[in-house]
């Protein structure tokens, strides 16, 4: 009753198109799944060897995970800025992305990351995404997967960067 209990995931998943999309507990969007998919040269559509690849639940070798980094608000502003808010938001920005980089260097191993990508996020060009490769087994599904990365997304939200 007291500490006994197994903690019960607070992330829900669902898998849409080849993606897998993971929400928090407030159903907001949190991150997006890419997985491997071991696609060879068939006759069959990607598609269809995709969706059966998922129904099936079979494992691939990793996948890149899409989490929103660091909002810069300071862009498509359509009066101009202050010179004192604009560095501000600026050095708000870098600390928030430094905060992310020092993260990957101490767990980079923990979690299996093997490298990371940024990009502005398409529907929100203030956002700025960051992509993390991730390398080990994982069981296609929207159960397994989670399972599998809700490690890394624990140690994310816990150190305030989900």
């Amino acid at each position: 009753m007291f500490g006994g209990e197994k903690k019960k995931s607070v992330w829900k998943m669902e898998y849409e198109d080849a993606v897998y999309k993971i929400y928090d507990w407030n159903r907001n969007l949190a991150a997006y799944f890419f997985p491997n998919y071991p696609l060879e040269e068939t006759s069959e559509n990607e598609d269809e060897i995709i969706d059966k690849l998922n129904k099936s639940h079979q494992s691939v070798r990793g996948g890149s995970i899409l989490f929103p980094m660091v909002k810069l608000n300071i862009l498509d502003k359509e009066e101009g800025i202050d010179l004192d808010y604009a560095i501000f938001a600026l050095e708000e920005s870098l600390k928030r992305i430094q905060t992310w980089k020092q993260w990957l260097l101490e767990n980079n191993n923990k979690y299996g990351i093997v490298g990371n990508s940024v990009y502005t996020s398409r529907e929100d060009r203030e956002m700025l995404s960051i992509a993390l490769g991730i390398h080990s087994d994982i069981v296609l599904g929207e159960k397994e997967t989670l399972a599998t990365l809700t490690p890394l997304l624990d140690g994310l939200h816990d150190s305030g960067l989900l």
